[in-house]
């Protein structure tokens, strides 16, 4: 496994509990885990959007419980074929929201591994092109936000978990260091997705330098509300992020948006022909993590401007934010995280610029 630990690129969301999930069942090559984690944080804004629609800090509850919970399983078939499941959910126990958002899910795949010849899933997970972005996805509420998906136009993005995906994945090829990513979208027409393919290639070099890169593109069905989408992704790091010493990433995002017909969101008037969406984007982060891995320093700059045609330029996205997390034991941490966004785009699809936001937060993994 590569020092971005993604040998399951979808489980990113996964590492830190999966590491100490329980085995509750194993008998003749078939093995069932539950994981999972328990979340508190005092919050001083709205924070979570994609619960509630409120844009006043002071509307939003101070205090915000959640959990997630998972429950994976494999089982070997011979020597060479093992066929695996994995199910994460994602709790919520805010007041005051919509009963389909107390429950979702999170990550969901079932595939067939290969030995060391990678593996085969699919489910509800990132696109293979996620692999590129993985170095500056390090933050626990805020952070990584310099890309295509910050723009909330609709759920296409390398960054955004995806349904209908299917992907081979395979990590350190031939102790090569080497690992790629390749994954096909099939129709979604709650997001506009006619079908949609994606790509991902990482190199993990011996001296602890690492480089990403990554594309993908998906097909509009109607062409009047969005269109096609393509996004290319490059990124570099150095180290291991949470292991002791020094961790940095970069990584740099275009994403290109089309229409035959129009293309507007919610700051942008429609225009009659020649449409498009063009964006540039961008994450920096630079962490630390103390010899004893008792605390992790990390900060951010993400910054993502859009261009249309036929209108002025806006920056949507030109944040800063900063986390100190306590490392008490493996299971439990105690962090502080700080966003500050300067972007200055206004209207619904900027909703999420968050604006001078601070959590307190304790997590227990189990």
């Amino acid at each position: 496994m590569n020092k971005l630990k993604i040998a399951l690129l979808a489980a990113a969301a996964v590492y830190s509990a999966g590491a100490m999930s329980a085995e509750v069942y194993k008998s003749d090559g078939a093995s069932l885990s539950v994981y999972g984690r328990v979340k508190a944080e005092v919050m001083n804004g709205y924070g979570y959007v994609d619960q509630s629609l409120k844009t006043d800090a002071e509307d939003h509850p101070g205090f915000i419980g959640s959990a997630r919970l998972g429950v994976s399983g494999e089982s070997k078939v011979n020597d060479f074929f093992t066929a695996f499941g994995n199910i994460y959910y994602d709790l919520s126990a805010e007041d005051g929201i919509d009963a389909n958002d107390r429950m979702n899910v999170y990550y969901g795949w079932v595939g067939m591994r290969f030995g060391d010849y990678g593996e085969l899933l699919g489910g509800h997970m990132e696109p293979a092109a996620y692999r590129a972005l993985a170095p500056v996805d390090v933050f626990e509420d805020w952070g990584f936000a310099g890309n295509g998906a910050s723009l909330d136009l609709h759920n296409t993005g390398a960054a955004n978990r995806q349904d209908g995906i299917i992907m081979y994945q395979a990590d350190d090829l031939g102790g090569s260091g080497i690992g790629f990513s390749v994954s096909y979208r099939f129709r979604d027409a709650g997001d506009n997705t006619k079908n949609g393919v994606s790509a991902g290639l990482s190199y993990d070099t011996p001296i602890g330098l690492g480089f990403t890169a990554g594309y993908q593109y998906n097909k509009a069905i109607d062409k009047s509300v969005t269109g096609d989408r393509t996004e290319t992704i490059l990124g570099a790091y150095y180290g291991a992020f949470g292991e002791p010493g020094f961790y940095g990433a970069g990584v740099y995002n275009h994403t290109k948006l089309n229409t035959g017909d129009h293309m507007s969101d919610d700051s942008v008037k429609y225009c009659d022909k020649d449409c498009a969406f063009s964006g540039d984007g961008f994450d920096l982060v630079a962490s630390y993590t103390t010899p004893e891995g008792m605390f992790t320093f990390t900060a951010d700059w993400g910054y993502m401007k859009n261009q249309w045609r036929n209108s002025d330029s806006d920056v949507a996205v030109n944040q800063i934010v900063g986390n100190i997390t306590w490392n008490i034991n493996e299971q439990a941490q105690l962090l502080v995280e700080y966003v500050d966004n300067f972007a200055d785009g206004e209207g619904d699809a900027y909703r999420d610029a968050h604006q001078d936001l601070l959590t307190f937060g304790a997590i227990y993994n189990f």
